[in-house]
């Protein structure tokens, strides 16, 4: 250890955490800085007492040592760190200038940093002379030690997985960047009436609002958000209401404020006619990937109209519709999705004739099943259908989803 530490202060001066760093690994409760000291003063009392060969090092290294025996060994004057560059000097001042630029309302917050490549390459020379055996990269290093300053500076907690807020420190254009995180909010809404699209972006221009803008608007107002984007669980058509409690997940882009009262935003929502909503509460990305990726049975009711009537008796054949259905793309969807064919799954059927024209129609399906294509066919891209297996031209009309399954956790 000795002998291969010789080797590095034949390279220049080295500052007491990058000295200390190549030893992160032995001795617990010790920092770098000090475990740096600690072989420092190890190997001045080592020159002292001329145990070592010393004739190669860097003498600056030892500046401010005072040699009680060897008074032949005269240090120069303590220069810049060979490697770091003396950041680890200048790490009070990127850390006050963090703090100032935290002009944002937040609960946690994590660090990230881009390190010059010259110190990398150094580094990895350095590494080669050492051995990396216990080794730490001084990315790490600057990362905990800032993490440590600005935490005592701003009062709040560090958070690894899931920060409010990311502190980026770019040391090679000596710059600090604040990335701010997406405020995740869950909550669960019903749509009341027809002619609402779920998201903003579905039919821009075409209606007047959409779930994701009504839900959004009371939100971007309290966080001061600069954006936001939605994230249901499914979606209903257009024409379709949702009588029952879907998730959703509303994402603010770089919020200003984070802590506010949700149950008034809910009471703010609720006002208007169209949607209703509850239990609104923060979350976080990973609730969106659950979202996106889980995908439950649903149950509809409609109203279908026959193009000529059918006796109460052959409507019994509706119950060979239970069972696989082959679903090619829809042609109402086929310009923004593949054309490729589905298999989906009727769990459930059941009807009730209203007269010999018409029925209202339940169908409980599996994610992914397009009711309205099942009912009238689809010009036989759908198999079987109710129009195929009544022999009728068939309308669907009224479209509700009556009912969402979900996980019990969501």
């Amino acid at each position: 250890m000795i002998e291969n530490i010789l080797k590095i202060l034949e390279k220049g001066y080295f500052c007491d955490s990058c000295l200390g760093r190549f030893y992160y690994g032995l001795l617990a409760g010790y920092s770098n800085k000090e475990k740096g000291k600690l072989i420092r003063i190890l190997l001045a009392m080592m020159i002292d007492g001329k145990s070592i060969d010393y004739s190669n090092i860097d003498s600056s290294n030892f500046s401010g040592f005072k040699f009680k025996v060897n008074k032949d060994f005269h240090p120069e004057v303590k220069k810049k760190c060979f490697l770091c560059n003396d950041l680890f000097d200048n790490l009070d001042n990127y850390s006050k200038k963090a703090a100032k630029k935290l002009n944002l309302e937040f609960n946690n917050f994590s660090v990230g940093s881009i390190i010059p490549a010259e110190v990398l390459n150094k580094e990895e020379k350095l590494w080669e002379i050492i051995g990396i055996e216990f080794v730490e990269s001084i990315k790490f290093d600057l990362n905990r030690e800032l993490r440590k300053k600005i935490s005592e500076i701003v009062k709040k907690p560090i958070n690894f997985e899931n920060p409010d807020v990311v502190i980026l420190f770019d040391f090679d254009k000596e710059e600090v960047e604040i990335n701010i995180n997406p405020l995740f909010i869950l909550g669960y809404y019903k749509k009341l009436q027809r002619g609402i699209p779920q998201s903003k972006w579905g039919t821009p221009g075409k209606y007047k609002t959409s779930v994701q803008e009504i839900v959004a608007k009371p939100l971007m107002k309290v966080t001061k958000g600069n954006n936001n984007a939605f994230h249901g669980y499914g979606r209903e058509d257009v024409d379709a209401r949702c009588l029952d409690w879907r998730p959703f997940v509303i994402e603010v882009i770089k919020p200003k404020i984070r802590n506010f009262n949700l149950k008034k935003i809910e009471k703010s929502i609720n006002k208007n006619k169209k949607v209703s909503i509850k239990l609104l509460k923060v979350t976080d990305k990973f609730t969106v990937r659950r979202i996106k990726s889980e995908m439950g049975d649903k149950t509809y009711r409609m109203i279908v109209k026959f193009n000529k009537p059918v006796e109460k008796k052959e409507l019994k054949k509706l119950k060979s519709l239970i069972g696989p259905i082959s679903q090619r793309t829809p042609m109402r969807v086929a310009h923004r999705r593949a054309d490729l064919v589905r298999r989906r799954l009727v769990k459930e059927l059941k009807y009730k004739q209203i007269d010999k024209k018409t029925i209202i129609l339940t169908v409980k399906g599996s994610a992914g099943l397009y009711v309205k294509e099942l009912v009238h066919g689809d010009e036989g891209r759908t198999k079987p259908s109710l129009a195929e297996v009544l022999n009728v031209e068939a309308v669907p009309k009224s479209l509700d989803v009556v009912k969402i399954e979900r996980p019990k956790n969501l």
